[in-house]
């Protein structure tokens, strides 16, 4: 009765962080700690921490905390303590969930929590977002500019985590009703289509670029699941084409995302004036500072504490004003990672992506292996182990993921 009690709670958390994370992250980080009070009085890891090292399943689970433990040695060589502390306080999440689910009992757990998982975070992104309409329609009335676009729109989130979370929804809407198509109720899969139009139309407000990309890509994959998997050719490509023809409707109807893509597109090619291209070539300059940094530290990086204070220094001698009046990291987690660990940190970076990514994929774990493109992609352009609305994110999805198989 106490274990399932405890398996109740535990249970009850996993559901909470799913469906507050697009709704209010502020309270995430409480339902963690009744997660962790959970698992400490559970006792259960009395048992299992000494068959961790014969455990397989544990054992590797286990393993996702190494790039925490990676930053922890970081503060070895860093001079810069006090930021230091404050980045380990962020990213803690990457050691309390691979922690809490090598240790804990989750053999309870089944495809089918995976899935109700999965249902109850896309009623928090559907949630998340009316209120975000509401703010904004309270913005509109109140005569601001915008409102319903960008970051007045995503309000207290960043538009591209926001964009993450709304595509990470659909590629699992979409999953649904490429595989489980006959299996799903006609009034479920009228809401999954109304979902995917509304998230559609949604991250086409929030302008986000990578989530844009992001859509084209996802849309491709499902097309070639109906065309090379299914054998459903006309299907497949009709579905393409059709997606491509609402993507161009897209872009025309909401010019502030069609703006965005331009501005960016002159951008890379040299053409757009200095005026509007600021955004974009700002990020190139940020790159470039990281990438000379990287060179300089490239064995074992700056120390954890110490990246900021570097990208600072250097943003002074590039001159990039924007980035330095505003102190922004690397927008780029593969270049702030190699810039704060070195080798050892990037390595392992791209090891926690790419290994779990080609497993997933060998084994038609589609959903784990969407979750893990989608993150590898927007941390292209964000550093998002920088900020908790990144790494609470992956952190608890991947874990969860991984440590629960789902049945395609």
């Amino acid at each position: 009765m106490r274990k399932r009690i405890h398996q109740q709670i535990f249970w009850y958390c996993c559901l909470g962080i799913a469906f507050m994370l697009p709704v209010w992250g502020k309270l995430v980080p409480t339902i963690i700690v009744i997660l962790i009070l959970n698992w400490i009085v559970s006792g259960e890891y009395i048992k299992t921490i000494p068959t961790l090292f014969s455990d397989k399943n544990r054992r590797t689970t286990l393993l996702f905390a190494c790039l925490y433990v990676l930053y922890l040695i970081g503060l070895i060589y860093t001079s810069d303590f006090a930021y230091a502390w404050f980045d380990l306080e962020v990213k803690l999440s990457l050691l309390v969930f691979p922690l809490v689910f090598s240790t804990a009992d989750v053999s309870f757990l089944n495809s089918k929590h995976i899935r109700l998982l999965m249902r109850v975070y896309i009623g928090g992104c559907a949630v998340g977002s009316l209120l975000l309409l509401g703010h904004a329609f309270t913005l509109w009335r109140e005569g601001v500019d915008g409102a319903f676009y960008y970051m007045k729109l995503s309000w207290y989130f960043h538009s591209a985590y926001l964009s993450m979370y709304l595509n990470f929804a659909m590629g699992f809407i979409a999953i649904e009703l490429l595989r489980r198509f006959r299996a799903l109720s006609v009034f479920t899969r009228t809401i999954y289509f109304l979902l995917l139009a509304w998230f559609f139309v949604f991250i086409f407000l929030l302008s986000s670029k990578m989530g844009m990309i992001c859509m084209v890509l996802f849309a491709a994959l499902s097309s070639a699941e109906l065309v090379f998997r299914q054998k459903k050719i006309f299907l497949g490509l009709g579905l393409i084409i059709v997606f491509l023809m609402f993507m161009r409707a897209g872009l025309h109807v909401f010019s502030s995302a069609s703006a965005r893509v331009v501005h960016s597109t002159e951008s890379l090619t040299g053409s757009a004036a200095p005026e509007t291209s600021k955004s974009t070539t700002d990020r190139i300059d940020i790159w470039k500072a990281s990438v000379d940094i990287i060179k300089s530290n490239i064995f074992l990086g700056v120390g954890t504490g110490d990246v900021k204070d570097e990208l600072i220094r250097s943003y002074k001698e590039r001159n990039i004003e924007h980035a330095l009046e505003l102190k922004l990291n690397a927008h780029n987690q593969y270049l702030q990672t190699f810039m704060t660990l070195g080798i050892p940190g990037i390595a392992t970076l791209l090891l926690m992506l790419l290994l779990p990514m080609i497993a997933a994929f060998r084994n038609r774990y589609f959903l784990y292996f969407v979750f893990l493109l989608l993150f590898s992609l927007n941390i292209l352009v964000e550093s998002m182990f920088e900020m908790q609305g990144g790494v609470v994110w992956y952190a608890f999805f991947n874990i969860m993921l991984f440590s629960v198989k789902h049945e395609q």
